[in-house]
């Protein structure tokens, strides 16, 4: 596990991340593929890099993001087997960085995209600055540059005004993308965020059902997926 950046620079409403970690700050390339090359020469064949946003990674340091090139140096590791990152935001996944997946050869066939919800209307309320269509995007992406990845994915149940509608919404967007695997959540409110205060909170009981029918429909379709194995 190798820490590239840490904090956040994207105050998402429900999340308390950037008020306890503050801002973005990513190390230095040489510092990271230096340590990259410490682990192999001593056995390690698999490398994880870590960041609340990964994709972000360089932009406070180089100006700009460098994660499609740290993807690409770390490939050229004689020894490393694989390469894996987590966590990605739909807003940030460019086509470099899925250009360095499909023509990296050390670097895994998976991305973690969490979408949150497959409403509009609520992704605007949650402050993800993307709407469905962009995320649907994203995805066609990965699906025309690297066919047979598995794409993952975070969902939240039950946002402050999510109504009927807005759930099937997202029911219908894991149906569209076939998501190999999702982590599912009932939304909970976090002291000092700005969704802990908004009116129209959903009642348990319907944030409890909603999620046990996203549960049910996430894992038919990760069967389903996991078929082609």
């Amino acid at each position: 596990w190798v820490p590239i950046i840490i904090g956040c620079n994207n105050f998402c409403s429900y999340c308390i991340v950037p008020h306890t970690r503050g801002r973005e700050v990513s190390r230095e390339i040489e510092d990271i593929v230096a340590e990259a090359e410490k682990l192999v020469s001593e056995g390690v064949i698999e490398l994880t890099l870590l960041g609340q946003n990964v994709n972000s990674y360089g932009r406070d340091l180089y100006g700009k993001t460098e994660f499609a090139k740290l993807l690409q140096l770390l490939n050229n590791l004689e020894g490393l087997r694989r390469i894996r990152f987590t966590t990605s935001h739909p807003k940030d996944l460019t086509d470099d960085i899925i250009e360095a997946i499909a023509f990296g050869e050390r670097v895994c066939e998976h991305i973690h995209l969490p979408v949150q919800s497959g409403s509009s209307r609520v992704l605007k309320r949650m402050r993800r600055t993307y709407d469905r269509a962009r995320y649907l995007d994203r995805v066609a992406m990965i699906r025309e540059l690297v066919p047979d990845c598995a794409i993952t994915t975070d969902i939240i149940v039950g946002f402050p005004g999510e109504t009927e509608e807005d759930f099937e919404q997202t029911l219908s967007l894991v149906e569209e993308v076939r998501f190999d695997g999702a982590f599912t959540f009932i939304f909970s409110p976090r002291r000092g965020t700005e969704a802990a205060t908004m009116p129209d909170q959903v009642p348990h009981a319907v944030k409890r059902e909603r999620v046990q029918r996203l549960v049910d429909l996430t894992q038919k379709v990760a069967r389903e997926r996991a078929q082609r194995f």
